[in-house]
């Protein structure tokens, strides 16, 4: 995510992270506002002073030092992609157990951090001898029942309209504050299994237009494509239990995954740069009674170094939702983040969904089949 200063304006760059149908796109990189202002004028309002980085140690990371950068540094002067450069640096002298990922999510850590903590736990696990069985798993009926539960909701997903509201935060300061955009708002689609946007505009506010023309981040195929690339056979995605939690007054089980990038459907493109094929990581939540999945998590992982993207990662929250002209409860996305960015070039975009207004698709076209169809009456002869 290059940025650079032409005549005293920014030049935008195109990123685009896909899986399947799921697009993350920062296509005008900067709002056009803040595109369109001098460089030396791109603070915010307020100009906040010039960062005060924290102190970094050499020695591997603590819970407790862990914990104080992730509380009282990220968000004020490093971002969540720094820790984890800091991390992957120095390591951690802490094993790593649910609850303590639990506990480091509740303070705000995102997928990518945590994927790579976990990545330092398993090194700190081989560096101490301790053994990990190398035998085949055992095949785990509760995953099992999940994975035809997903293909069942994707095979019954009905066809619907519901609103998208996207809202669009960005940091070009490295800070890991977010400063809002603007927000967006779509009538969202979902027709014979595809997508589709149109904006919805009101009186006396800023005009929305197509996703592809608003610029900054955005994000396409929130609904089923998440799922259907996690859960394909093909993508061979590796599961481990990873303890138990509640979402709301749910109880749920964590599964930690991973894709590797030779099976792995998810690509990554930036402007002026090839598309890439990525593996990625993180994790789901099912309840534990309708083994339904709840929340999915993941980052990309291990992108190549010279590329203009250091970070993709989403998140997908979804619930049993009435769909407004069938009065049936359906299983849908709530709300949904997707992060993309360039840490060397502290261009970071943050997209926060949230869909709501669930009802059904309806349309006067009617389709018939052959046996339906009714010559035409020739009319009589004069």
């Amino acid at each position: 995510m290059k940025r650079s200063i032409i005549n005293g304006r920014v030049r935008n760059r195109v990123f685009v992270a896909v899986v399947l149908g799921l697009a993350v796109s920062a296509t005008g990189f900067l709002p056009v506002s803040l595109a369109q202002r001098p460089q030396g004028q791109m603070q915010r309002p307020g100009q906040r002073p010039s960062l005060d980085r924290p102190q970094l140690g050499t020695e591997p990371l603590t819970l407790q030092a862990l914990t104080n950068l992730l509380r009282q540094s990220v968000g004020r002067n490093m971002t969540e992609a720094d820790l984890a450069v800091h991390v992957e640096r120095v390591g951690i002298a802490f094993d790593l157990t649910p609850e303590i990922v639990a506990r480091l999510r509740a303070n705000g850590a995102h997928p990518h951090l945590l994927n790579t903590i976990k990545r330092q736990a398993e090194k700190l696990s081989a560096s101490a001898g301790k053994l990990t069985s190398t035998a085949e798993a055992a095949p785990d009926a509760f995953l099992a029942e999940t994975r035809k539960n997903v293909r069942d909701y994707l095979e019954e997903l009905p066809d619907f309209i519901c609103q998208q509201q996207v809202e669009r935060y960005y940091d070009i300061e490295g800070s890991g504050a977010w400063d809002k955009a603007d927000t967006l708002t779509y009538e969202l689609t979902y027709n014979r299994k595809r997508e589709s946007y149109k904006p919805i505009n009101s009186v006396g506010r800023p005009v929305t237009k197509s996703l592809e023309q608003s610029g900054g981040a955005y994000s396409t195929g929130d609904f089923a494509s998440a799922l259907a690339s996690l859960f394909d056979a093909e993508t061979k995605a590796v599961f481990k239990p990873a303890g138990k939690e509640r979402l709301g007054n749910r109880q749920t089980l964590i599964y930690d995954f991973r894709v590797p990038q030779a099976t792995s459907k998810l690509t990554v493109k930036a402007d002026e740069a090839p598309q890439i094929v990525a593996g990625y990581s993180g994790s789901i939540w099912v309840d534990a009674e309708k083994k339904l999945v709840l929340r999915i998590e993941q980052a990309v992982d291990d992108l190549p170094k010279s590329y203009p993207v250091t970070n993709s990662e989403s998140m997908i929250d979804y619930d049993m939702v009435k769909v407004r002209g069938i009065d049936v409860d359906f299983l849908l996305p709530t709300r949904a983040e997707f992060i993309i960015a360039d840490r060397r070039q502290k261009h970071y975009f943050r997209n926060v969904l949230l869909f709501k207004f669930y009802r059904k698709f309806e349309t006067d076209i009617k389709i018939l089949d052959d046996s339906q169809l009714t010559p035409p009456t020739k009319p009589p002869v004069q």
